[in-house]
């Protein structure tokens, strides 16, 4: 089996269940509370009305692989993913450009609170990548070398992903580009579920919902810094 060829056609079309299950960054605009619903493609974050203080930062129930951290450093274990979250705007419209606390709306956290919440995110798109992509751009035969190495008891887990990483990027040459579209994918799935928990806010706010409105139409036309503006002019 001809590996980049595999990845050619599937690459962009990969899509599996859920990245994200009931994560709740901290929110600093009112959001509705989180309801049940059936896991979905890329179901993304379950957003929180804001707590009295910041000890309700978020809870990840599912951690699940990497972005970049708040101190710009890459996961050891995994090629680097656009999770932006430097602390100064954005002067880029690109969704890869702009901070994820931003464009969640948070402004409360510890700086030890994100680095959690961001190394949970890395774990869910890596492990997600495992457990459906690879199985689409590898062989039978690579598979089950590949699962030698997840089911290894001699190594610690930081070990054995490091150990992992190098195997499939001799085998997926593209591999940091294919985790690049999946980081920007959840990226974008986290701020369209922050969209639709302010438009359920604000059902009968019209004048917020004008903002929402006109942060939404920002985004889609690829103009995600001013869209972000908007919706955080919300109050």
């Amino acid at each position: 089996m001809d590996n980049s060829t595999a990845h050619s056609t599937t690459s962009t079309s990969v899509v599996s269940p859920s990245y994200v299950d009931d994560y709740s960054p901290p929110a600093s605009v009112p959001q509705p509370s989180p309801v049940a619903e059936e896991k979905t493609v890329l179901e993304p974050v379950a957003y929180t009305p804001p707590a009295s203080d910041s000890s309700n930062y978020y809870a990840p129930v599912e951690p699940d692989i990497p972005l970049t951290s708040t101190s710009d450093t890459v996961s050891p274990v995994s090629p680097s993913a656009p999770i932006t979250t430097s602390g100064q705007p954005a002067t880029s419209q690109e969704l890869e450009d702009q901070n994820i606390f931003t464009m969640l709306g948070v402004k409360d956290g510890t700086p030890e609170q994100r680095e959690t919440f961001l190394d949970e995110l890395q774990q869910v798109i890596w492990e997600d990548f495992l457990e459906y992509d690879v199985k689409l751009l590898t062989t039978q035969e690579e598979q089950i070398e590949l699962n030698k190495l997840i089911t290894a008891q001699a190594m610690s887990e930081l070990e054995k992903q490091e150990k992992i990483v190098v195997y499939l990027e001799k085998l997926i040459p593209d591999l940091e580009e294919i985790m690049l579209e999946k980081a920007l994918e959840l990226k974008e799935e986290m701020v369209r579920e922050r969209i639709k928990g302010l438009r359920e806010f604000y059902a009968n706010n019209s004048t917020a919902l004008s903002k929402v409105d006109e942060g939404e139409k920002l985004m889609n036309e690829g103009k995600w810094a001013s869209g972000v503006n908007t919706l955080n002019t919300i109050a």
